[in-house]
């Protein structure tokens, strides 16, 4: 397949003028902005709107763009926002699949979906433990297929995306892949104790996903701030479905990443009300068997604290409550959680503090 390419004269001023500040993105030489674009919550507006949110990224200096092929139709969306300054931009994408066969299937996907003849960074999706680590590694697994697609040209950069830090540390030891993309904010702060600076000394490039730990924290400007500050860190892409979510972001990005003092005390707070039992929203403990919506209930009150006790945020509730209490405690949603959370035990506590918040809200 062949896709044609327009140049864009205009771009280099428009991101000097974003003031991002770029970075080269490990052994793979690409020069990135070091804000980037998550490819997640363009799902969920109207294709124009994301192609809106997509271009306008482009047009502030945004030139990492990270989808999946998992995220329904964030690729194509992707794809058309971006195709006639393809040559100006780094598309990177990822497969779940863990065989060669599927690996390769889901790039051919990809490539025709973010019109393109090559992927810049194609990475192995959620390598989070050593039973799929051998998979993938197995003579017909899927980095035999990043290895064949690097041949024909098809991928330029071969990466891997994991939310387990020390399994990663393992696998950038072995000198595999040229880009890492991990969890990373001020309540996930592992990744920078041993894996980032491994990642800096081999100059492996270092991609942050989950910088605002999934809408949970008090102030997403300081969650940035906070990550900019780090030098190992190569470019972070959180997910934006809006246009003023990216010009804030750009904003941020743009300025100095020095945190004040007042700005370190809110992060503590956070860390003190937050802990390390928080869910990030991600939804890899889904499906659940008995149709709960985990992610609402463990998240009730960031979502009430954000939007309000508005009649659909309250129906919502109700419908999670009830699910909930359905729960058989089979454990699936445990197995699949990356972040090892003990969802049995936090669901019927966070259930029982969903109730009391509703009926606060009815006498109130």
């Amino acid at each position: 397949m062949r896709f044609s390419h327009t140049n864009d004269s205009s771009f280099l001023r428009e991101g000097e003028a974003s003031g991002l500040r770029k970075n080269v993105l490990g052994k793979t030489q690409l020069t990135v902005s070091c804000l980037g674009f998550g490819g997640i919550p363009i799902q969920r507006v109207s294709e124009e709107e994301a192609i809106r949110v997509v271009r306008h990224s482009y047009e502030r200096g945004i030139t990492y763009f990270d989808t999946a092929r998992n995220y329904t139709v964030s690729e194509e969306r992707i794809g058309k926002a971006l195709n006639d300054v393809r040559d100006k931009v780094v598309l990177a994408t990822k497969s779940s699949n863990r065989t060669k066969k599927g690996v390769l299937e889901d790039l051919d996907v990809s490539l025709n979906n973010l019109r393109t003849d090559w992927i810049d960074v194609y990475q192995l999706h959620n390598v989070s433990s050593k039973e799929v680590w051998d998979q993938v590694t197995a003579p017909n697994g899927g980095l035999k297929a990043l290895y064949q697609a690097q041949r024909e040209g098809k991928i330029h950069h071969l990466g891997v995306t994991s939310h387990d830090p020390t399994l990663l540390v393992e696998i950038v030891n072995r000198n595999v892949f040229e880009t890492i993309m991990i969890p990373y904010n001020y309540l996930t702060p592992i990744p920078a104790h041993v894996l980032l600076p491994l990642c800096h000394r081999m100059n492996v490039g270092t991609i942050i996903m989950k910088p605002f730990g999934g809408g949970a924290f008090s102030n997403a400007q300081i969650a940035l701030k906070f990550l900019l500050e780090n030098q190992d860190v190569d470019v972070i892409i959180p997910g934006m479905m809006s246009r003023a979510e990216v010009e804030e972001n750009v904003m941020v990005a743009s300025a100095s990443s020095t945190l004040q003092q007042e700005e370190l005390k809110l992060i503590k707070q956070d860390q003190l009300a937050l802990g390390d039992q928080f869910c990030r929203a991600c939804n890899y403990c889904q499906p659940c068997p008995q149709d709960i919506p985990i992610s609402t209930v463990l998240r009730w009150e960031v979502t009430v604290k954000r939007m309000g006790w508005a009649p659909r945020i309250i129906d919502r509730l109700k419908d999670g409550l009830a699910k909930a209490a359905t729960c058989i405690e089979c454990g699936d949603c445990e197995s699949r959680c990356p972040y090892h959370l003990p969802i049995r035990e936090l669901l019927p506590r966070k259930a029982a503090s969903l109730q009391e918040g509703l009926v606060s809200e009815a006498l109130s």
